[in-house]
C-alpha cells in the first residue's frame, strides 16, 4: 500500500485523536464545574467517557499503522531473517509476523529498493533472500589436496602434501 492511500487513515486518526481530546477537556470543564452543580456531574463522567474511549481507540490504532509501516516492518523483517539462514518466504513473514499479505509484500519491496534483499524463484515459491545476512566461513585451502586449515593458523604451505594454501570462503 503506498503512502498516498494511507494519508486518509492517518487524517481520521488524528481527527478521532483530536476530538478525543476536546471530549475530555470538555469533561474536565465540568468535572470542575460540578463542585457549584453536581447536575454537571453526569454530563462530565460521560464527555471524560467518550473522550478517553475516543483517545485510547485512535492512539491504538495510531500504533498499529506504525508498526505496519514498511519501515518498522521491514526491520521486523530483517530480524526475522537472521533467525532463519538469511531467507524468507512471503507466507513466514504473513504467520510469524502476524501482518496482512499486502503489508508484508510492500514491506519486502521496500527491502529490495534498497538494495537489502531479493527474490529467488525455487520451484513454486519465491523466496527472498537477504545477501547481506549470510554467514561466511574463511578457511586455508590447499589447491592440491584439498585439505582445510583455520586461518588464524599461521600456514603459507600445506603440512600433509607441501602445497601452497589459499584463503578461500566457504
Amino acid at each position: 500500500m503506498h503512502r498516498e492511500s494511507r494519508l486518509p487513515r492517518r487524517v481520521s486518526t488524528l481527527a478521532l485523536l483530536s476530538l478525543g481530546v476536546l471530549l475530555l477537556a470538555g469533561g474536565l470543564i465540568f468535572l470542575c464545574a460540578a463542585v457549584e452543580k453536581p447536575t454537571r456531574a453526569p454530563v462530565a463522567m460521560a464527555l471524560l467517557l467518550a473522550g478517553g474511549g475516543l483517545a485510547v481507540w485512535s492512539g491504538y490504532r495510531w500504533r498499529q499503522a506504525r508498526l505496519r509501516s514498511p519501515d518498522l516492518l521491514g526491520d521486523r523483517i530483517v530480524d526475522l531473517a537472521v533467525a532463519n539462514d538469511a531467507r524468507l518466504t512471503l507466507a513466514q513473514v504473513i504467520s510469524v509476523l502476524d501482518v496482512t499479505e499486502e503489508d508484508a509484500r510492500a514491506a519486502l519491496a521496500h527491502l529490495e529498493a534498497e538494495g537489502l534483499s531479493h527474490a529467488e524463484r525455487q520451484g513454486a515459491a519465491t523466496v527472498y533472500v537477504f545477501p547481506g545476512l549470510v554467514l561466511t566461513k574463511v578457511a586455508r585451502r590447499c589447491s592440491y589436496c584439498g585439505s582445510e586449515f583455520a586461518v588464524r593458523k599461521p600456514l603459507h604451505k600445506c603440512p600433509n602434501c607441501g602445497g601452497t594454501l589459499d584463503v578461500v570462503k566457504t
